[in-house]
């Protein structure tokens, strides 16, 4: 989902204030992308959201003066009564956003009277919950701690698709978020919500305020001002990954935030696929062309997916459909399984498989035969697999000294995982090329790019002990010119499949 940049924050004529909490709050880059839950462990104090933020321009409209009218006895809005204890959260939820935090938050009222915030704490991005999933959980904790009796209130604040039409639902896509919604319930009344809505116009972001409250009371709302270095959240719960082991042995971790977005930005160069949508628009198509079942399609099919060094591999099931670029290649080496990270997200029909290749080395791959031997790699440990790669970013490699104080000579070779990426298969690389021949992809050609066989380790008795081959797209090049035996550096996603 791409960002929505914030140069300035206007509110409605209606709210003419001092907007006291934007003396704090600073901007960043706003992302609207899909919005795992929330407040990570670095994130949880106001001092650090304001700290990360630059500074906000705030344009407030301003009222005509009226004429002076008899003081009417002001009337209490019992509403407003009872959520203005979370002042403070609805102020640190705006500041969350303004510095492009969707993620839902928290708070409850203790028996004393003391309010204090919940949030979920993510210490490994691999795994998240999603909003719904989120918001749901919070609930499910204060409704039993509500009963019980632990609790007097409590409050979730999350963006919505909320548009002066009672529509509260979890907003998650672009162009969805309308809202931040306050779902609270307090004890002896019944549950209920409210909305601020807010719309982004012009790079900016309009709070229209609560359409339930006065003047005044959005006011004291918006005047609120957060405590330097106060933590809000007392609360916090840490998302644990799932893991298990299996009877075979196999170490099993789940994760839930990949996709494929970076593997096909490296077949066809990550500023093409990103800038050039006749490259999505091919996979669609051929998607589509995939699901005809007339025979006179084989031929477009074949057209379609077949290329000289790498294939599309569509993947068609009622639950599950995808598909995955794969290079061709006949290189195998025997692998002994001792972990499977599944994908959740895509139903466990997509993973990331590691352990220990030739009794020797580590790696890990992307299994693109997943869906069709799932049973075999949670079953058996002992392997042969075909192990190829596509480089998401090749350059020349520069000599550096070692930690023992040599300079690395023209054999080295090294590799270790992927710090941008170490979840998907992908390693960060000093490789030397032994070969390398010009290849395209798709139907017309338009993807250029090379087949390297890349060696990743030097080893004296074995000259293909670990060389691969691996596409790269020219897109993806930092340096024109390939020659056989140059070292070079980078990062590879490996991809692997069992061996015929």
């Amino acid at each position: 989902m791409s960002g929505l940049f914030i140069p300035f924050i206007i509110f409605t004529a209606n709210y003419n204030n001092n907007m006291g909490i934007f003396n704090f709050f600073k901007k960043k880059e706003n992302r609207q992308e899909e919005v795992y839950a929330p407040v990570q462990q670095n994130e949880t104090s106001v001092k650090n959201v304001m700290e990360e933020a630059e500074e906000v321009e705030v344009m407030v409209d301003t009222l005509p003066e009226q004429p002076s009218e008899p003081v009417e006895e002001k009337k209490i809005n019992n509403e407003y009564e009872k959520i203005k204890i979370y002042n403070d959260y609805i102020v640190y939820s705006i500041a969350l956003q303004l510095k492009g935090d969707y993620a839902p938050i928290s708070a409850f009222e203790k028996e004393n009277g003391e309010v204090e915030g919940f949030a979920y704490m993510v210490n490994d991005a691999t795994y998240m919950f999603s909003m719904e999933d989120a918001i749901g959980r919070m609930e499910k904790k204060f409704e039993s701690e509500l009963k019980e009796g632990k609790i007097r209130s409590y409050m979730i604040l999350y963006h919505s698709k909320f548009d002066d039409n009672g529509n509260h639902e979890v907003a998650t896509q672009e162009g969805e978020f309308k809202s931040i919604t306050l779902s609270y319930h307090y004890k002896g009344f019944d549950k209920a919500k409210t909305a601020l809505p807010y719309v982004f116009e012009n790079q900016s972001i309009t709070y229209k305020g609560f359409s339930e409250f006065s003047q005044e009371e959005n006011n004291e709302i918006m005047n609120n001002q957060l405590v330097e270095g106060k933590e809000y959240f007392t609360n916090i719960e840490e998302i644990r990954i799932p893991e298990s082991s299996n009877e075979a042995g196999i170490k099993i971790k789940k994760s839930n935030v990949h996709t494929l977005a970076s593997t096909w930005g490296g077949v066809f160069g990550f500023e093409s696929f990103q800038n050039q949508k006749e490259f999505s628009e091919y996979l669609i198509h051929t998607m589509s062309l995939f699901r005809m079942e007339d025979p006179a399609y084989d031929q477009d099919k074949l057209k379609y997916t077949e290329f000289k060094d790498v294939k599309f591999k569509p993947v068609l099931s009622d639950d599950f459909t995808t598909m995955y670029p794969e290079v061709k290649t006949d290189f195998s080496l025997d692998f002994e399984t001792k972990e499977i990270n599944e994908w959740e997200n895509v139903n466990n029909n997509e993973a990331v498989i590691g352990g220990s290749a030739r009794d020797t080395f580590g790696i890990w791959f992307f299994a693109t035969d997943y869906v069709e031997n799932r049973n075999r790699y949670l079953t058996q440990t002992k392997l042969n697999v075909n192990i190829s790669g596509i480089i998401f970013v090749l350059d020349l490699h520069e000599s550096f000294e070692l930690p023992d104080g040599t300079m690395t000579g023209e054999d080295f070779t090294a590799y270790k995982p992927s710090q941008d990426l170490p979840n998907y298969g992908c390693f960060d690389f000093v490789g030397k090329i032994m070969d390398f021949r010009e290849t395209e992809v798709l139907a017309d050609g338009s993807a250029k790019g090379y087949i390297l066989k890349l060696k990743l380790i030097t080893n004296s008795e074995m000259e293909d002990f670990f060389t691969i081959d691996a596409f790269v797209s020219k897109g993806n090049m930092r340096f024109e010119t390939l020659t056989k035996g140059m070292q070079v550096a980078g990062a590879v996603q490996l991809q692997g499949k069992m061996a015929d």
